[in-house]
């Protein structure tokens, strides 16, 4: 009997001990119920929202008032962004162009002196008939008017060219912008151009054709039709009389240098298009972002952190505003530079560069988002 006694009140007593270390958390060997492992360890988790910033610039390119259609209005004879016209003993080069008018006006030639070698005058003929002779200097902006008594119905000849300065001189003008409008009547188009530079489209945030109407001055029979590039960007026969239309790389396939913008309508349907210009809007001036975060690790958090079994990522919700896209992260030693897509990211982090005492920077240019920025360590495998 009293052995029974003993072998009971040694097993109520190792019974009572096993339940005594599993309630402490002492892992000797034997696993009771399966208790739950840790399985990630979540360092940092952070929502910025908006950061950083960008200051708009604004340049305008106006194309005047112009009608489109049947009736008077000032039709472009000729455009070129670079002439040179000159003249020396033994060869000449001038600037020729003919425009078949119906009812002619007045016409207008204008252009900027780039540069000027020898002393010759620059003149302008029309219909053999020289309107315009004069010594030029570099950086002079020229608008010369040609009135009615110059022009005639049915073609017209112009010519832009230079004396020599001399028996045995030579001269040399280098023109920019050369364009020629002719007040006439006849069913017309209107086409301009308009300069985009490199960094604009580098940092390009937007443009805008924008114009008014009159609306007593307009037969919409036929609709006003835009085009870019030779893109189509508008086409409308209801029009409002001040109008917008947005103007992208994509739609207008723009690109570095000059750009063509072109009016034009059908049958007898006319427009008067007021204050036409256009607005390109690119990125002026940054702000840098700097954020540092700092967090702590346990002995116990580095020895998850160090597993084989373990991988350290740095996850994150990006969204491109303005600016540079470019984001350098630095986690102690370790750093690397991305440029975000829109929307969730995964960086792989190495485990050694972790410690008790750690910094995660975070620098950019611009404007953008950052939330639910996570760095954590998780188990893969077993």
């Amino acid at each position: 009997m009293a052995e029974r006694f003993g072998v009971v009140v040694a097993i109520g007593l190792t019974f009572f001990g096993l339940m005594l270390i599993a309630s402490q958390d002492i892992d000797v060997g034997f696993n009771f119920g399966g208790g739950d492992q840790q399985d990630d360890l979540v360092m940092v988790s952070e929502s910025f929202g908006e950061l950083g910033g960008a200051t708009e610039d604004v340049r305008t390119t106006s194309f005047g008032t112009f009608n489109i259609g049947e009736g008077m209005g000032q039709i472009q004879a000729y455009q070129n962004n670079r002439e040179t016209v000159s003249n020396s003993l033994f060869s000449e080069d001038s600037i020729s162009f003919e425009y078949n008018a119906t009812q002619p006006e007045n016409a207008e030639i204008s252009f900027e002196v780039l540069g000027k070698e020898g002393s010759g005058a620059l003149y302008i003929e029309v219909n053999g008939q020289r309107i315009f002779e004069n010594q030029l200097v570099t950086s002079a902006t020229e608008e010369i008017n040609v009135s009615s008594e110059h022009l005639r119905p049915g073609i017209n000849n112009f010519k832009v060219g230079t004396n020599k300065g001399g028996l045995l001189g030579s001269t040399e003008y280098a023109l920019e912008d050369v364009e020629a409008y002719v007040h006439d009547r006849r069913f017309n188009d209107h086409r301009d151009n308009f300069q985009i530079y490199q960094y604009e489209l580098t940092d390009f945030v937007g443009a805008n054709l924008s114009f008014n109407i009159p609306v007593d001055s307009s037969v919409v029979t036929e609709p006003l039709e835009i085009d870019v590039n030779g893109n189509e960007v508008f086409s409308e026969r209801s029009v409002r009389s001040d109008q917008s239309v947005s103007i992208t790389p994509s739609n207008s396939n723009l690109n570095p240098g000059y750009n063509t913008v072109t009016f034009s309508t059908e049958a007898n349907a006319r427009y008067t298009l007021e204050n036409a210009q256009m607005a390109v809007r690119y990125i002026g001036t940054t702000q840098g972002v700097e954020r540092d975060l700092d967090f702590e690790l346990s002995e116990q958090d580095l020895s998850f952190v160090e597993r084989e079994t373990t991988a350290e990522t740095l996850k994150f919700d990006y969204q491109f505003l303005t600016g540079d896209r470019e984001i350098r992260f630095t986690l102690n030693d370790y750093n690397t530079s991305i440029s975000p897509d829109n929307g969730e990211n995964v960086l792989d982090i190495p485990e050694e560069v972790f410690r008790e005492d750690n910094t995660l920077s975070i620098e950019g240019q611009g404007a953008f988002t950052l939330n639910d920025l996570t760095l954590s360590s998780e188990v893969t495998e077993e």
